[in-house]
């Protein structure tokens, strides 16, 4: 059974491998330097603002989530920026859809109206992940960046909470209110 609750200082270590992987996939993250668990630690500290959640199962981390700062202006404080990574042998088992999922809930009570995120455009996982769980496909970002040499693009999806969603909010893998 998954279990999601807040990260604390002690599965620093467990979020720093499973976000090294994503990074050695090459698939979800443009960064490219390994993360230690004293980057997370950072992370932690930011309060409960800034939401760190991991997914266990059987006593061990499986995956985490987090909202990040969407910008400085204060036009945009109730935005933030979402990742989501699962480890690699627990992909595929709605790990991510309970992480999705609870940080939306999450945000929505910590008055975010709008979580948004950027997902590689051959990542098909992750678009059919936000796809399940309601969100909203904004645009394509054509050459975001570069990764080992070669431009990326990604896809920009958000989803409105709160006074600011325009239909009922549907929690992943719920069937979605008739129009």
């Amino acid at each position: 059974m998954v279990t999601i609750r807040d990260a604390g200082s002690a599965d620093a270590t467990a979020i720093a491998a499973i976000y090294n992987e994503g990074i050695e996939d090459r698939t979800a993250t443009f960064e490219t330097a390994p993360r230690t668990p004293a980057d997370i630690e950072g992370w932690l500290a930011a309060g409960r603002r800034l939401p760190v959640l991991v997914a266990t199962e059987d006593g061990a981390v499986r995956g985490w989530a987090r909202i990040a700062p969407y910008s400085e202006r204060v036009a945009y404080a109730g935005v933030g920026e979402v990742s989501v990574y699962v480890e690699r042998t627990a992909r595929g088992r709605g790990i991510g859809s309970a992480l999705l999922n609870t940080l939306a809930d999450r945000g929505e009570e910590l008055g975010y109206w709008k979580l948004t995120s950027k997902v590689f455009t051959d990542n098909l996982a992750s678009a059919a992940l936000v796809r399940r769980c309601g969100w909203r496909e904004v645009g394509t970002h054509v050459r975001h960046g570069r990764l080992d040499g070669h431009w990326r693009d990604v896809v920009v999806v958000e989803l409105l909470l709160g006074e600011a969603s325009v239909d009922r909010r549907v929690p992943c893998g719920e069937a979605a209110p008739p129009p």
